[in-house]
């Protein structure tokens, strides 16, 4: 009797510590599943961020000729191409400003637009554009793909899309509105672009490449840690 009392104590006991066992192990399953998911999300996220390209269709509704659409914008002229200078993740125009309705800036200015995007703007030289810009980088013009900035083209098929939008006026009646909203600006002393300072560059290509590589190395470092504490 007293042995199988005995028996029956032990076999209980071994259920108990296997069910416990069973228990931590599924614990520690559950959390290596949710670590290993944050992981693979934060992964998913820095490639996103790093190489996301968008699509090149742009919302036109946001593209209306209003007033918070030109005040959105620092800078607002039109003007002739004379040349372009291409770079690894932007690329350089210069105009010969023909009407400055909107900011501060020389008679001869660069402006820089994305060239590592599949959306581009396509300059050539001796175009008439009318351009919407905002300065990043310590004073330079930055010029987006879904804006108004658009080259004049004189075309008599109305149905023809100007440029990325189909425009609800032609560059010249858009000039117009925009002299009459602003009136016309002088234009500043030029600035040789050597003699300022650069701060909040953009990192090239293989400078991304490497941050990505440093941020996936502290992730996996961050998940073997956390996985050794939780083991303990």
């Amino acid at each position: 009797m007293r042995a199988d009392r005995l028996y029956a104590h032990l076999t209980m006991r071994k259920n108990m510590y296997y069910r416990r066992g069973e228990g931590r192990r599924a614990g520690d399953e559950r959390k290596s599943f949710f670590l290993r998911a944050c992981f693979f999300s934060l992964l998913v996220l820095v490639f996103h961020c790093a190489f996301s390209q968008g699509s090149c269709g742009c919302e036109e509704e946001k593209l209306s000729f209003t007033q918070a659409y030109t005040n959105a914008h620092q800078l607002i002229f039109r003007g002739k191409t004379t040349s372009i200078a291409t770079g690894e993740d932007f690329s350089k125009v210069t105009f010969v400003i023909t009407q400055l309705f909107k900011g501060s800036c020389p008679k001869e200015v660069d402006v820089y637009y994305d060239r590592k995007s599949s959306c581009q703007l396509k300059f050539n030289t001796g175009e008439d554009w009318l351009i919407y810009a905002n300065f990043k980088q310590v004073e330079k013009p930055f010029v987006e793909y879904c804006s108004r900035s658009r080259k004049n083209i004189i075309n008599t098929n109305k149905n023809v899309e100007i440029q990325y939008i189909k425009s609800d006026l032609t560059v010249d009646a858009e000039c117009e509105k925009l002299s009459e909203q602003f009136g016309l600006q002088k234009f500043s002393p030029l600035v040789k672009e050597g003699g300022q300072q650069h701060s909040n560059i953009i990192p090239g290509f293989w400078q991304r490449i490497v941050l990505i590589l440093c941020s996936v190395a502290g992730f996996i470092m961050i998940y073997i840690g956390t996985n050794k504490l939780l083991k303990k």
